[in-house]
């Protein structure tokens, strides 16, 4: 069973034709069970998480219930489950633990970290200045400084894009594979799914997240997976999903993560 998990609806508006357009190149890739994970950073209601970052500020366009009201109506005609991706913060597990639980309508919560240092968005521009005054090893552990943080704080299902922080590729840290084995001991040890997302493959990176070395290091413990293309425009839905699911595989990998009202559903994969 394919399943993309990671599609952002964000750059058209929440009506059935833009939906379509996703919808349909899912199946032609091969997709089952598709669910739409906008970023929270969209919604009003979700703005005291993001309420320290500036620049999100311009992103915040949508509510909610709006939100709701589209994918209940897209749940009552296609196989479609209901998602967020939430960016981790360690000063405010407060605001997402309450948030969430208010708003508990989502079948899972994508669980990813997009900014460390004081709001530098890594993945935004990679003529960032922040990306040379910096060491790329203080980058690299800040960032899996906070990943850890996210898996430990029990407020995700899946963690995103484990490695996102690599996207640009060019260089990495002498002691990555220190920071690889930390990271893997957290997730074995933790009830939280692991996304594959091909999404790297489209980066300068042309790497699958997480990496192969990551993955190889995971793989003898079985970790629950789900998978994602990470969409933005929808001749990425679905795309490369198939291609991740033979590397998961051949490296042995056995269980899929399907979520229904924030329950896990395991099964073969």
């Amino acid at each position: 069973m394919l399943i993309d998990y990671h599609m952002h609806l964000e750059r058209g508006p929440f009506e059935e034709n833009w939906w379509l357009k996703f919808y349909k190149n899912a199946k032609e890739n091969g997709i089952d069970e598709i669910g739409v994970s906008e970023h929270g950073h969209r919604f009003k209601e979700f703005r005291p998480i993001y309420d320290h970052i500036p620049i999100t500020a311009s992103w915040c366009d949508s509510t909610l219930e709006d939100y709701k009201e589209f994918l209940f109506f897209l749940k009552e005609k296609y196989n479609v489950k209901i998602g967020i991706e939430m960016d981790y913060f360690p000063e405010k597990e407060k605001e997402i633990k309450e948030l969430l639980s208010e708003y508990n309508f989502f079948d899972y919560v994508l669980g990813s970290v997009h900014f460390i240092d004081h709001g530098f968005g890594f993945d935004i521009d990679p003529n960032d200045p922040r990306w040379t005054e910096r060491d790329i090893k203080e980058i690299f552990e800040d960032y899996f400084d906070k990943v850890e943080r996210l898996i430990k704080s029990k407020l995700f299902d899946v963690v995103a894009h484990l490695d996102l922080v690599k996207l640009w590729g060019g260089r990495s840290p002498s002691n990555i594979f220190d920071m690889y084995d930390k990271i893997a001991k957290l997730i074995v040890d933790s009830n939280i799914s692991l996304e594959l997302n091909t999404a790297g493959w489209r980066k300068p990176i042309k790497e699958l997240y997480p990496s192969p070395e990551l993955l190889k290091i995971l793989a003898p413990y079985n970790i629950p997976l789900t998978f994602g293309a990470d969409a933005h425009n929808p001749e990425d839905a679905g795309r490369d999903v198939g291609k991740a699911y033979e590397i998961a595989k051949n490296l042995g990998f056995k269980k899929l993560s399907l979520f229904d009202k924030r329950e896990k559903i395991i099964i073969d994969l």
